[in-house]
């Protein structure tokens, strides 16, 4: 079986690298350029560097024009905008700045709820019920500005006695009561102490 010699070669050639030239470079090779006084030598020297005649004719005119810059190789693609930059950080602080602003105004509404509900403890039962409703009250009006969670750590408040409290004060008022529940008379009388009978 012959081997066909068309057929493409399978090896991937690497891709060749842009060649980048120093300031240093150009200028060196520019004066050496210039001392070439017999024919052909500009050749050999552009043969021996790998460059072209274009090469030296550009180097030349950003030399004349004194563009010392120009003669460094520049980066290719956008140049950097400090502006930019800076507005980035500046919109990036103005957004922690604000969650910081909205974390204080929840801390002050914590504390003016503590304040406002938090009192000495009751000593009877019936005083100590009253003071945890009016807490699971200020926790419903509290909630929507600084929500459920800090507002009954706030006021030392289960979150489980709340959504209890808040479901069974959503029933329906004409909701019948079990058969064998007490009336609210024998709850409070089984709920005091003996001494307030």
């Amino acid at each position: 079986m012959g081997v066909n010699r068309n057929a493409r070669d399978p090896e991937v050639m690497g891709k060749k690298r842009r060649r980048k030239f120093t300031a240093a470079y150009k200028l060196r090779i520019l004066e050496e350029a210039d001392a070439c006084r017999l024919p052909g030598q500009i050749g050999a020297l552009l043969r021996r560097e790998g460059l072209y005649s274009s090469n030296l004719t550009t180097w030349r005119r950003q030399r004349e024009e004194g563009q010392l810059k120009a003669l460094s190789p520049r980066k290719r693609g956008r140049k950097p905008n400090p502006d930019r930059h800076l507005a980035k950080r500046v919109a990036q602080l103005e957004r922690e700045n604000q969650r910081l602003r909205d974390q204080i105004k929840k801390a002050q509404k914590i504390i003016r709820v503590q304040k406002e509900n938090l009192r000495p403890r009751a000593d009877l039962p019936s005083q100590a019920r009253n003071r945890r409703e009016q807490l699971i009250r200020a926790a419903v009006q509290w909630r929507t500005e600084v929500g459920t969670a800090p507002a009954c750590d706030a006021l030392g408040i289960s979150r489980a006695t709340f959504y209890r409290r808040l479901k069974s004060a959503t029933k329906p008022a004409n909701s019948p009561s079990p058969p064998l529940a007490l009336s609210n008379e024998k709850r409070q009388t089984a709920m005091d102490p003996p001494h307030c009978r």
